[in-house]
């Protein structure tokens, strides 16, 4: 992946304050009244990253810009790992409360024996995409038998998504295609204009590149669409001690988001404020960013509209691709990697104050 230079009663209200900063406090401790905080104090805490690219978790970033973990009584340190894996191991270490993984790692620690929980599906659709040049008579994986495929490294993660989804169009990805390292960008675009390859998949941020040298069509991935990606994992233990930290943490989260769907272009100028290393092309590169990470985003339709909720049948699709590819043992039960306990909480906010912030920006 390329870097990226570039907010009923009172007496209702009062009692969810009081809730809230009695989660969040020790029982000893004199509440500030700002959510977790603590003797007037914001309480610290880390959540990190596997790279560090702020578009892609573009929700974290704007929250961060727009002083929303503050007001929670929280301040976030964003730190970054070296990929999912190392995230996770640190979670696990305890070295770091709240980390940013995509499933695969999670499900491994949590198959070893480890107690996490995803409290937060941050990517909820698939991160890579399938294209074919515009008006290529390839139009189904069923059509690719016999030909060859591009993918950006022949070692990088989209490899086993790209062979399952293969297999499951009734495609042996090692006897029927050739599949094969084609880079990102201009050297892609050169495979497809020398008819080496007739189809390319990668992570949509490859694909964006690819777009400005050649026009595609992008395929519908169905089911595999769906499959999970990035999404925030704690320790079972922080749920239990401190369920209130983790909702101070999530709903600036959520509302960020909120804020970012209704007008993109505010949510870079958010992160650009923050982190101006990070948005270097507003009106080009990072543009189609942002709205290809949105989509990627959005609430499932079968969530009730809710932002990280953990989708039961994704989670489910996500651990059979695992153990079809004899990574994980039969009989791994995927509601031991996930918990919905905070969703409803978390996104209890006015989101129509949130869409009107966003376009008065």
């Amino acid at each position: 992946m390329r870097r990226i230079s570039r907010r009923t009663g009172l007496v209702a209200a009062l009692l969810s304050l009081a809730l809230v900063a009695a989660a969040c406090a020790d029982d000893d401790a004199e509440s500030s009244g700002a959510g977790c905080a603590v003797d007037g104090e914001l309480r610290e805490t880390t959540l990190l990253l596997p790279f560090p690219f702020a578009v892609p978790f573009y929700s974290i970033f704007v929250a961060e810009s727009l002083g929303y973990y503050e007001e929670e009584g929280i301040s976030v340190n964003i730190e970054f790992a070296d990929g999912s894996a190392s995230v996770v191991q640190q979670v696990v270490a305890n070295n770091v409360e709240f980390g940013l993984a995509d499933p695969g790692p999670i499900v491994d620690a949590v198959a070893l024996g480890e107690d996490l929980k995803v409290v937060f599906v941050l990517q909820n659709r698939l991160i890579y995409a399938l294209v074919t040049p515009a008006g290529s008579p390839y139009t189904t994986m069923e059509s690719f038998a016999g030909q060859t495929l591009g993918v950006s490294e022949a070692t990088a993660g989209e490899v086993p998504f790209f062979e399952s989804m293969l297999a499951a169009a009734g495609i042996d990805p090692e006897a029927d295609v050739e599949i094969i390292e084609t880079g990102a960008g201009g050297t892609t675009a050169a495979a497809f204009d020398s008819d080496r390859i007739v189809a390319y998949f990668s992570d949509y941020f490859n694909v964006i590149e690819l777009g400005f040298e050649v026009e595609l069509n992008e395929f519908d991935l169905g089911e595999f669409g769906l499959l999970n990606g990035a999404s925030i994992v704690v320790q079972q233990e922080l749920i239990d001690s401190d369920p209130g930290l983790i909702e101070c943490l999530l709903r600036p989260i959520a509302r960020a988001a909120e804020y970012t769907h209704a007008d993109p272009r505010a949510g870079l100028d958010a992160i650009a404020a923050a982190r101006p290393d990070q948005v270097g092309d507003p009106e080009g590169f990072d543009k189609l960013a942002i709205e290809e990470s949105i989509k990627r985003q959005l609430p499932y339709e079968d969530s009730g509209n809710l932002l990280g909720w953990n989708r039961p049948d994704s989670w489910t699709a996500y651990i059979d691709l695992l153990a079809s590819r004899g990574t994980l043992g039969d009989g791994f039960d995927p509601t031991s990697v996930y918990t919905n306990e905070f969703i409803e909480t978390v996104n209890d906010f006015d989101k129509q104050a949130e869409r009107d912030a966003a376009t008065s920006a």
